[in-house]
């Protein structure tokens, strides 16, 4: 797209002339450890009756105190995934390791992990202390060490200690959930497992506990497997991601990497809004992939190589472009710049930080942009212009 247009009114849409770098993957972060503490190696679970591969084939490693995230949709095998590394089910192939051990056989109670699962599934006769203390009393831990211990947890996850001799019965869902996050951590554990304790949150109660989250892998150097479908949390609280679908992994790799080098369509809708425009690709020449779009227009982007090949001159195709990569002037594409597509604004609505933009291009396509709301735009209605840097868009076969 458009390479002479340079910022039209904003902080980041800066378009350089040339040739885009390709931008090499990232590699895992470095930790202290020169081991994994978790290793999950050709993990295979086959479903209920009928129902296919829970997990087709799982290899996934978490290093020493980080944090990764299992991201997809319901039924992508992320509690599966959970329940095999907690011991509730047993693989049907592949090795899993925890420090290095084995845990073939290993019952849950005697694997090194802390657990919490969307409901807090605390002891309903057991006081709020009694419950962050469990660990410890199961472990044979003196009452006056293990109370201190799990008083300790309690106020470092916000639950008053006024609170300790209630019952969990009386206690607000989001308190609930800090106990449970307590009871699972009191015994410092390799690993902890969190599958989607944030799912059943809303508003401040779930920002604050993710934040709190955030702070407690940082300072007491938690490793975490964590699971949710929820793409902005994924993408907020992890170290790296892994994309899970339909019982496959799709792509594991930083939060920034997956969102701006997905490897496939499906990996970029799972990570965030996107723009997938369908076409067929007419050239490919120095890099770059001429695509003209079902709707008319023909534009330029990155073809990438993926699960299911490369684009071909030719072959069908889809332009993938984040709305927030998308400039939108109240100009024609003459006046914004080379390569620039005319486009009229069919909506425009109101998204806090940015505004939601709808426009119309060409026969019947539509393309979705997030704008800063004190830009000068095109109203409702009315022609607008429209292009995006060419490293922003990439070209995957269809």
């Amino acid at each position: 797209m458009a390479q002479r247009l340079v910022s039209f009114g904003t902080d980041g849409t800066v378009f350089n002339r040339g040739t885009p770098r390709h931008p090499a993957k990232l590699p895992v972060p470095a930790t202290p450890a020169a081991l994994p503490l978790l290793v999950m190696e050709g993990i295979r679970k086959e479903g209920r009756r009928g129902e296919g591969q829970a997990l087709a084939w799982l290899d996934l490693q978490v290093m020493r105190g980080e944090m990764v995230t299992l991201l997809g949709p319901a039924g992508a095998g992320k509690s599966v995934a959970l329940d095999l590394v907690a011991g509730f089910l047993e693989p049907d192939g592949g090795r899993l390791l925890i420090k290095g051990e084995k845990q073939a056989g290993v019952p849950t109670w005697r694997r090194d992990i802390g657990l919490v699962s969307g409901t807090p599934d605390l002891f309903p006769e057991m006081t709020v202390l009694a419950n962050a203390a469990f660990a410890l009393e199961a472990r044979g831990v003196a009452r006056a060490e293990r109370e201190e211990r799990a008083g300790a947890m309690l106020e470092r996850l916000g639950v008053p200690p006024s609170l300790s001799a209630e019952r969990p019965a009386g206690l607000p869902l989001p308190i609930a959930m800090r106990v449970a996050l307590a009871r699972a951590l009191v015994h410092e554990p390799a690993l902890l497992l969190l599958d989607d304790p944030l799912g059943a949150l809303a508003g401040e109660e779930r920002e604050a506990l993710a934040a709190d989250l955030a702070r407690l892998h940082r300072a007491l150097g938690l490793t975490v497997l964590h699971a949710t479908r929820d793409a902005a949390l994924a993408l907020a609280l992890s170290d790296r991601v892994a994309v899970l679908e339909g019982g496959t992994l799709r792509q594991a790799g930083t939060p920034r990497d997956l969102y701006e080098r997905p490897a496939d369509p499906l990996v970029a809708a799972l990570t965030g809004p996107c723009n997938r425009l369908g076409g067929r690709v007419v050239s490919m020449e120095d890099g770059l992939c001429r695509v003209r779009l079902d709707c008319g227009p023909t534009v330029e982007g990155l073809p990438v190589t993926g699960p299911e090949g490369s684009p071909r001159p030719g072959g069908r195709c889809l332009l993938v472009i984040r709305p927030e990569a998308v400039a939108v002037a109240p100009l024609s594409a003459e006046e914004m710049g080379e390569d620039a597509l005319p486009a009229r604004l069919v909506e425009n609505r109101f998204a806090g930080g940015h505004l939601r933009l709808r426009l119309e291009v060409g026969e019947g396509g539509e393309l979705l942009a997030h704008r800063p709301p004190d830009l000068a735009l095109p109203a409702v209605g009315e022609d607008a212009a429209l292009a995006w840097a060419l490293a922003a868009a990439r070209v995957y076969p269809a």
